[in-house]
């Protein structure tokens, strides 16, 4: 699949990686601001992904409904296996042990895969593609949970580009978990976003035909569809029309 995307995942899980390594005991057990959560049961959290991604690409089998093969009843739990804090780890060491090998499966499973395969994820089919950008964007998000938990500091890249992007796709889907009807078709929302490099990211339909325009930071809006914008003052993101102030609201790049 997608070289650079599959540099992208392996770089962001290296950032977090790197700052939970040398860890002590007390520092695993900071709290983060995602509730009840450490930061050894976030990485304890992604190790579980990891394992369910696994487990859809080279098993063909959905963590949420446990099946293998066709999707799995639309009716799926409230609070999906791989969504839960998890528990039974004997120490640190065997919480990042165990991260570091379910990610090492994901990345081999990937590299194996092409871009449009389809595996079960959710009660549906998902490309390989959004699920190696799902990966990409949880690792981000929660890596935001650790950073904040330690007192760090993270520091944006162009990596938020996948991410960005999901966003803007995944918004049919916020609308729905939303109870919301949007007020114009999500996808002729238009995004001009500024990457962390400088550089201009444009999603949607052009400027002339848009319903709507959301315009700013890119990070920003990162943190916005992962619910992990966190400032008290408002993000550097201006909507031109409900359509994009709507979007604002719902935001949702996750299950």
């Amino acid at each position: 699949m997608d070289a650079s995307l599959l540099r992208d995942l392996v770089e962001e899980e290296a950032v977090l990686d790197r700052l939970v390594a040398s860890l002590d005991d007390a520092e695993w057990a900071s709290a983060t601001p995602a509730t009840d959560w450490t930061v050894a049961d976030t990485i304890a959290h992604l190790a579980v992904s990891e394992r369910a991604a696994a487990d859809s690409l080279c098993d063909d089998r959905d963590p949420v409904t446990g099946l293998t093969g066709s999707p799995g009843p639309t009716g799926a739990p409230d609070v999906p296996e791989h969504e839960r804090p998890a528990t039974g780890y004997a120490s640190s060491t065997a919480v990042l042990a165990d991260w570091r090998t379910q990610r090492a499966r994901v990345l081999d499973a990937f590299a194996a895969r092409a871009d449009d395969d389809r595996v079960p994820w959710g009660g549906r089919r998902m490309a390989v593609r959004s699920l190696a950008t799902a990966r990409l964007m949880e690792t981000w998000a929660h890596g935001l949970d650790c950073f904040a938990g330690l007192g760090a500091t993270p520091v944006d890249t162009d990596r938020l580009a996948p991410i960005a992007w999901l966003g803007w796709k995944t918004l049919p889907y916020a609308f729905a978990v939303a109870g919301e009807s949007p007020p114009a078709r999500p996808a002729d929302l238009r995004l001009e976003l500024v990457a962390p490099s400088g550089a201009r990211w444009e999603y949607g339909p052009p400027l002339d035909v848009a319903a709507a325009v959301l315009r700013g930071s890119a990070g920003d809006w990162c943190r916005v569809a992962t619910h992990r914008f966190r400032r008290t003052t408002p993000p550097d993101l201006v909507a031109d029309g409900p359509l994009a102030v709507a979007a604002l609201r719902v935001a949702r790049a996750f299950l």
